[in-house]
């Protein structure tokens, strides 16, 4: 009874330490699988990241283009609206100088028409003192004249003073946006110089790294077309070999077909039996044909068609017989030398 006892116990503890064996792989596995799912969430969270910086470098690219665009048609715009200002103001200027010359000329002929009227006043009322009101009135009317001309003149002249100092400060004006249009235009075209320099040293960097994969690509297909070419003429000589052991192989069976033909003929002859066949199934060369031998391949003897002059073929008859050793021979074996 202790003994069963013990055995049961024994059996007990395997059973629970097999329970806590499956326990702790039960909770290996678990905390594998949740190290997995973290792992997992982690990659897929870093790869969402990525995507959206790439979008959001993305749009900022196309914003940036968006804005230097805006900018290249705002300064379009405003140069044509400069050109436009600069092109009424001088219309105008135009159109200022016509009317004060005009206004000139009006004032000049209301005056002339002034001294008519006087000078003709003075004729009637001091028709006696002629020459001394003529001297006066000449006088006045130089005088006055003069006066006129010196105002006309000063007026002219500053005139001309702040027409000049208008062009020359529209000049200015325009000189300093184009100088500041020049600097941005230069900027514009060192920063264009500097991408298509990056974008040329990239193409020439990739050019390069093409050019040494192309390289390794012919040197693998060199090494492959040197391979197959050692391998060709590795199976021409085995092939060389092997027509040079088979030539030897016919020698040596022409040579004991010649014994044995010999040793056939001899004993028909001993026997009295006829021997003319069996001397034309001696000859030289295997295959059995009629024609003559061919040195080229195994000293074989082939079948020649015979045709007449035309090319047509020539009869050739055989007796059932001929034709049964024919079919039931093989090519390569001497006719004559069947029984």
């Amino acid at each position: 009874s202790s003994g069963i006892n013990a055995e049961y116990g024994e059996k007990r503890k395997l059973e629970i330490a097999a329970r806590v064996q499956d326990i702790e792989e039960g909770n290996a596995i678990h905390k594998d699988v949740e190290q997995f799912h973290k792992e997992n969430e982690a990659k897929t969270k870093e790869r969402e990241a990525r995507q959206r910086m790439l979008k959001q470098n993305y749009d900022e690219h196309i914003a940036m283009e968006r804005r230097i665009v805006d900018a290249q048609s705002q300064q379009e715009k405003q140069r044509d609206e400069e050109i436009k200002l600069y092109a009424n103001a001088k219309k105008k200027m135009a159109q200022l100088r016509k009317t004060r010359e005009g206004e000139l000329f009006q004032s000049f002929q209301d005056h002339q028409q002034a001294m008519v009227d006087h000078l003709a006043g003075l004729i009637k009322e001091q028709v006696d003192d002629e020459d001394s009101r003529i001297a006066k009135a000449v006088a006045e009317r130089d005088a006055k004249r003069l006066l006129e001309e010196q105002n006309a003149k000063a007026k002219r002249a500053n005139m001309q003073k702040e027409i000049l100092k208008h062009r020359q400060e529209s000049m200015r004006a325009q000189t300093l946006k184009m100088s500041e249009m020049e600097k941005d235009q230069a900027l514009d075209l060192q920063r264009r110089i500097a991408e298509d320099q990056k974008y040329f040293q990239e193409q020439q960097e990739r050019q390069a790294c093409k050019k040494v994969e192309e390289d390794e690509i012919q040197g693998i297909l060199c090494k492959q077309a040197s391979e197959k070419s050692n391998k060709i003429q590795v199976e021409k000589h085995n092939e060389l070999e092997g027509d040079k052991r088979s030539a030897q192989m016919v020698k040596e069976e022409e040579d004991e077909f010649q014994r044995y033909a010999d040793a056939v003929i001899d004993l028909a002859k001993q026997r009295g039996r006829p021997v003319g066949p069996l001397i034309k199934a001696k000859n030289a060369g295997a295959g059995g044909g009629s024609g003559p031998i061919f040195e080229g391949k195994s000293n074989l003897r082939p079948s020649y068609q015979a045709n007449d002059a035309y090319g047509n073929q020539l009869p050739r008859f055989a007796n059932g017989a001929a034709k049964k050793t024919a079919q039931s021979s093989e090519t390569n074996k001497r006719l004559g030398f069947v029984w």
